[in-house]
Order: C-alpha cells, then sequence, then structure tokens
C-alpha cells in the first residue's frame, strides 16, 4: 500500500507506478538472486552466471533493489540489506513463497479493468486450481501459512475463546489459525477439515493438529451426522463466496456445532458504509477479481446470516489489523 494512503494524501502517480516495485521484489526472489545473496554472492556478474541470467539485467536489478532499499552497495558487490533479508527461503521471517503467491495475482490484477466491465473473477475455482495445478495451490497455502505466521496472533483474542474444547477448523489448510488457538487457549482439541489433497500440509506446517477430509460443497461438508465440535472455525473462508453460498455454509456449519458451542469467524469485514476500513475495502476489490462472486461483508451482513443460520449472541471484535473475529452461540 503507498505511504499516501495512510495519510489520507494520496498522489496518483505514485501509485500508477508502484507497480515497479512490486516487480523488482518479484524478479529479486523468483529468479534466485535474493537466496544467491544471503548466501554470499555479491558480484552481478557471478549472479548472472550462477543462475543463467542476463549481466545488464542483473546490474539493473541490483541498482534497483540499492533504490528501494532492498539491498546495500558493499566493496565491489552488494549484499541484502535488512529490509531485503526476508526475499530468501532461508531466511527465519521468509517471504518469499508469500512473493511467489502475490506474483501469481499481480498478473491476474492485470485484467482488473475488464474484471470491471464484464465482474467476473480472473482465477479459475480453487477446486479445479487443486486439480490442474497442485504445485502451484499447495504453494499457495503455504504462502498463507507464513503470512498467518506474521500476522495471524491477534485470532485467539479475536476469537472471544477463552476455554478448551473441540474445534473444528472448516477450510483450515495448513492448520495456522488452529495452531495459534492451541498455543493460546489450554486444552483446544483441533481439527482441521478440507479437501483430501490439503493433508499433507497439516502435517508439514503444523502436525500438533488433526486433519480430516471435507468438502464445503456438500452438506455438513461431507461429515456424518452426529457429529459435532464445542466450536466451528471459519477463518478467511466466507470471502471467498457469494451470499448465498455465505448462507449455506453458515446453515452447515450449525449443524456442527453443538447446542450451547460457539462459531467464530475470522474475516475481513466492512463497516456499514463500505468504504472502511481502508485495508478492507481495497480487499473487497482483490475478492472481486480472484473469487468468483467474492467479497467483503459488513458486520450487518454477517450478523443477519449468523442469525439467519440459527446463532445468537453475535459480537464483533477489532484489533489492530485488517482482520476481526465474529463469534456466535448456538442456543441450548
Amino acid at each position: 500500500m503507498s505511504p499516501g494512503i495512510a495519510d489520507g494524501q494520496p498522489d496518483a502517480l505514485d501509485l500508477l507506478t508502484a507497480y515497479q516495485h512490486s516487480a523488482v521484489v518479484a524478479a529479486a526472489t523468483l529468479t534466485g538472486v535474493a537466496d544467491a545473496m544471503a548466501a554470499g554472492e555479491s558480484d552481478s556478474v557471478a549472479l548472472a552466471s550462477t543462475l543463467s541470467l542476463d549481466p545488464r539485467a542483473v546490474r539493473a536489478l541490483l541498482g534497483s533493489m540499492v533504490a528501494l532499499g532492498l539491498a546495500e552497495a558493499k566493496g565491489e558487490g552488494h549484499v541484502l540489506s535488512e529490509t531485503g533479508a526476508p526475499l530468501a527461503t532461508d531466511h527465519p521471517r521468509s517471504i518469499s513463497a508469500i512473493v511467489g503467491k502475490e506474483w501469481f495475482f499481480y498478473k491476474v490484477w492485470g485484467e482488473l479493468p475488464e474484471a470491471m466491465v464484464d465482474g467476473h473473477a480472473r482465477v479459475d475455482p480453487w477446486q479445479m486450481r487443486l486439480g490442474d495445478d497442485p504445485q502451484q495451490a499447495l504453494g499457495f497455502l503455504r504462502a498463507l501459512d507464513d503470512l498467518a505466521g506474521l500476522f495471524g496472533d491477534e485470532l485467539p483474542g479475536l476469537s472471544g475463546i477463552t476455554e478448551g474444547g473441540t474445534l473444528l477448523d472448516v477450510g483450515g489448510a495448513s492448520g495456522s489459525h488452529s495452531a495459534y488457538l492451541i498455543s493460546a487457549v489450554d486444552g483446544i482439541e483441533a481439527t482441521v477439515l478440507d479437501l483430501p489433497e490439503v493433508g499433507v500440509l497439516v502435517e508439514e506446517r503444523h502436525p500438533e493438529v488433526a486433519f480430516v477430509a471435507g468438502d464445503l460443497d456438500q452438506p455438513r461438508f461431507g461429515l456424518a451426522e452426529g457429529q459435532q465440535w464445542d466450536i466451528v472455525l471459519l477463518a478467511n473462508i466466507l470471502h471467498d463466496h457469494p451470499p448465498a453460498k455465505c448462507r449455506e455454509l453458515l446453515a452447515s456449519a450449525f449443524e456442527l456445532v453443538r447446542p450451547g458451542g460457539r462459531i467464530v469467524l475470522y474475516e475481513w469485514v466492512l463497516d456499514d458504509n463500505r468504504d472502511e476500513p481502508p485495508a478492507v475495502a481495497l480487499f473487497a476489490l482483490m475478492m472481486m477479481v480472484e473469487n468468483e462472486g467474492g467479497n467483503s461483508y459488513t458486520e450487518s451482513e454477517l450478523r443477519g446470516w449468523l442469525e439467519e443460520a440459527g446463532f445468537d449472541g453475535v459480537e464483533l471484535r477489532r484489533g489492530f489489523g485488517p482482520i476481526a473475529g465474529v463469534s456466535a452461540v448456538r442456543p441450548l
């Protein structure tokens, strides 16, 4: 996000050319330049030879990285700066996988003007992506796990969960949100429900979380009658879907919450004016171009759908970040 958006004085030309900064980050990461620099290579000619890149392009990239604060000149070569260090794969807070995810969507956003005409997403449905290109799709989920590791620590406080119990993390992917709750609340027994192909990521990233195969397009998400949990979590799920599907998801979730239990939504929630918070307003456009029928929804919309499904006691909690917690209870 351009600094101008935050201070209320955006410069249209700065916003227009911000794509160049994103492309520098992607080029440094996806070509292997950042990894090679992290490993000690600093000479542009050697970098080009090692990575089979054009020497002139590498030297220009290094200059651009210096200009953006991602690298620093050192002797005859260049090293990653503190800001640029996380571009390397082996950095403890690496954003390398996140860069790959965002570069995929960067190209999609190039079709935003066309999407404004027909209102359709420019990305295939999730199950199709998982079937057609599982490497890219699972890489996307790894990137989400890395993002949760950087920004997801607000979830326990926003969830309103203060005591242990069984928890079903619907569409929970690698289990990052469940893992945060397990670490923050004693006695949480969490299970991720997702498509069968995703189970490998739970074992890879968060083996402390159980996994059960399911499908959000099936009644009760494909689970047998009678199965219920103390808590059902839908984290970053509803915004991928149009309102009618959101209602279906919440109706299925209601059946899976035991009487007296609760549902927790972890969502990008708009104020009723649909313009704020700013990051959530931008996210609504992201959902439009990336997910067919996707959107950011207001507190009033979420409250209405939860009550329609049978829940009551709806509460919204906002923290420092753009994602809010919405909880409700299934009556006894």
